[in-house]
């Protein structure tokens, strides 16, 4: 019985110093290769000075080519849209731009339906693990997951969780430098055709107040961050569309373009996301309100 014990402590130990070596290759590996997501391209740059950058989900993602933007603008334009961000999520991108002294003229964020909601976006979290160490991605996830502890202190636990984004396949091509689908200088996803689904409803009534949002703006203030709030366009077919005219009375500067698109069904992929044809008449549209109105 006890050479048994002594035989599982000792693969205990193995597998020990395994999870901690593994751990320590994977963050290395993922902290120094070429950045293959928007968190580890934010993390990668210091000290620069870009135009106008957008913050959303995937309805800035999918909807703002800034090679458009900087074309009809003449401004450097950067595309920080995330699939299924939150507002926590834009906060959070808001607080790294920050921290990398990365500035810009106007910051513009996507807000919608998105105001009624709290919680953060799991592609973006998973983006965050190889740096959960930095004190303010370390703050960020501890407040907004019971399994903090387990993902920063025990080793390898964070590639395992979140091996579907961070796993072997993901860290090979982190290892060779091989670089992203999307241009993360421009940060625009295409989508392309349709899917025949032209059909949604925003919610049928709005929160008083969202403190995110609240901070958000109070951050922007002290940081001399100058930010603008705005709409992306939703096919015709979207129930309660007056959740909007109701949102832009929360914002002193909006951007309202939810219904641009209202009569043009051939620019929509789905009901709330613009396909490439639809992606490249926005990015014109708010290109030339930009410029007659912060260029002016």
């Amino acid at each position: 019985m006890k050479q048994f014990g002594i035989y599982i402590a000792r693969w205990f130990i193995v597998l020990l110093v395994l999870f901690y070596l593994l751990d320590a290759l994977y963050t290395w590996v993922y902290k120094n290769s070429v950045p293959r997501n928007k968190v580890s391209y934010v993390l990668s740059e210091k000290n620069r000075d870009i135009d106008y950058i957008f913050l959303g989900s995937s309805r800035v993602d999918n909807f703002i080519d800034s090679r458009t933007v900087e074309k009809i603008t003449g401004k450097k334009t950067l595309n920080l849209g995330v699939q299924g961000a939150k507002l926590d999520d834009y906060y959070l991108m808001l607080q790294l731009l920050k921290k990398q002294d990365i500035r810009a003229a106007v910051i513009f964020v996507q807000v919608d339906y998105v105001y009624n909601m709290t919680g953060t976006s799991v592609i973006l979290k998973s983006e965050l693990m190889p740096y959960i160490s930095d004190p303010l991605i370390s703050k960020y996830i501890k407040e907004r997951d019971p399994d903090f502890w387990k993902l920063k202190h025990i080793p390898f636990y964070r590639y395992m969780v979140y091996g579907y984004k961070l796993g072997f396949r993901e860290f090979i091509s982190s290892l060779i430098q091989k670089k992203p689908r999307v241009s993360l200088n421009n940060g625009y996803n295409a989508k392309y055709g349709s899917t025949g689904l032209l059909k949604s409803a925003l919610p049928d009534r709005i929160i008083t107040n969202n403190k995110v949002v609240d901070a958000m703006q109070v951050f922007a203030d002290k940081n001399n961050m100058k930010l603008v709030f705005f709409t992306s366009p939703l096919c015709g077919n979207t129930k309660n569309i007056s959740f909007i005219k109701k949102l832009e009375k929360k914002f002193d500067h909006f951007m309202n373009y939810s219904e641009i698109f209202k009569s043009k069904d051939q620019y929509f992929f789905n009901c709330s996301h613009v396909n490439d044809k639809g992606a490249q008449a926005f990015s014109t549209q708010i290109a030339e309100d930009i410029v007659s109105k912060y260029q002016n």
